[in-house]
């Protein structure tokens, strides 16, 4: 997504495609700092440099804007993760690639744990997820837990993973990413560490990873070794997300400030 600080605000008006992706990414910012109920549609267009009448005539109502909101995360996870479990990689070395690629994924999208935490904890009072989180995720996040599966039912068939269960194994390798970034305020609070810095950065990697190969690798020895010189690499991430980062990097998010809720 292009930045809001990326075209002054004149020009955006002018550009129905950059005023729309202003206006969704400062939306994730603010629905995964404030939540449905807390987010305000004002706030989100003044970040955006657009007005509130324009915001509306993109998205017709705030729960409107959260579920074009949601669907971007979850777009972006497929469209920029599905690649490496479908590649003609080993299985287990697909899933090692994978996992650090969803790693750094996260990291050039901070927010995105964050509404996903938003989403679910809803949820729980609701009994159940939105009618749009189930939409999307049956359109995105479901093929790409099929695919993870498949990945691993190779790697089993082919005797390279031990016999486990597909399902809970790719959600253990997503869960010990996100978890990261849910936990960072308690990691700075014990630990006194940033999490967010290349260093922290490289040993979630580096522990992570050879955690995956030591529990699942038959050849322990070997996955270990592969996983080591994975976390080592330049990069996991696709060729198109290895251009974009360093753009990605330099324009940095405008986050609304904590508030209390008091409507749109």
């Amino acid at each position: 997504m292009a930045s809001s600080t990326t075209k002054p605000a004149s020009v955006r008006a002018r550009n129905p495609a950059a005023s729309r992706t202003a206006i969704l990414e400062q939306a994730v910012a603010e629905f995964a700092a404030q939540g449905v109920a807390g987010a305000r549609t004002a706030a989100i267009a003044e970040a955006a440099g657009v007005n509130k009448a324009l915001l509306y005539y993109y998205f017709k109502d705030k729960e409107s804007l959260y579920a074009a909101s949601l669907e971007a995360v979850f777009s972006g996870f497929a469209e920029e993760l599905m690649p490496m479990l479908e590649s003609s990689l080993p299985p287990g070395e697909k899933l090692l690639r994978f996992a650090r690629a969803h790693f750094e994924y996260l990291v050039r999208h901070p927010n995105y744990p964050r509404l996903i935490q938003q989403e679910l904890s809803c949820a729980g009072s609701r009994g159940e997820p939105s009618g749009g989180f189930r939409t999307i995720s049956t359109a995105h996040f479901l093929p790409m837990q099929r695919a993870g599966m498949r990945v691993v039912q190779q790697g089993i068939a082919s005797g390279e993973l031990r016999s486990v269960e597909g399902a809970g194994t790719l959600s253990t390798v997503i869960g010990m990413n996100v978890f990261y970034f849910i936990s960072a305020p308690i990691m700075r609070a014990l630990r006194g560490v940033d999490p967010f810095s290349p260093r922290a950065r490289r040993a979630h990697i580096a522990g992570s990873l050879d955690f995956i190969a030591a529990s699942l690798f038959t050849d322990r020895r070997h996955g270990i070794s592969l996983a080591k010189k994975i976390a080592e690499s330049p990069s996991a991430l696709p060729h198109r997300a290895q251009r974009e980062r360093s753009d990605t990097a330099a324009r940095p998010i405008r986050r609304p400030a904590i508030r209390k809720a008091n409507g749109s």
